[in-house]
Order: C-alpha cells, then structure tokens, then sequence
C-alpha cells in the first residue's frame, strides 16, 4: 500500500500552521501590554483570604 504524495504536502502545510499559531500565541501571550493583567491575576490568590470566615 502507498502513500499518495499529497498527503506529505498536507502534513506539511498542517505542520507549518501549527508552528505559526504556537509562535503567534507566545508572542502574544508574552507581550508587555499584559504583564500588568497577569500580575494582577498573579496576586488574586493572596488577596482572597480576605474574603474568607
């Protein structure tokens, strides 16, 4: 049984797009507008127990 050749290209190209959206999420995820939002989620486990009985 053979592999058509297309199927290289598809995984190829599915790999690629992959590669892109892991890169594009990082990028995103580590740009400097955020870091005053994720510090701010970083604090809101210690600033619960305020709320608590």
């Amino acid at each position: 049984m053979t592999i058509h050749p297309l199927w290289g290209q598809l995984i190829g190209v599915f790999t690629l797009a992959s590669m892109l959206a892991f890169i594009g999420i990082w990028v995103w995820v580590w740009n400097r507008r955020h870091h005053d939002k994720y510090a701010a989620l970083a604090r809101l486990p210690m600033e619960d127990e305020e709320n608590q009985p």
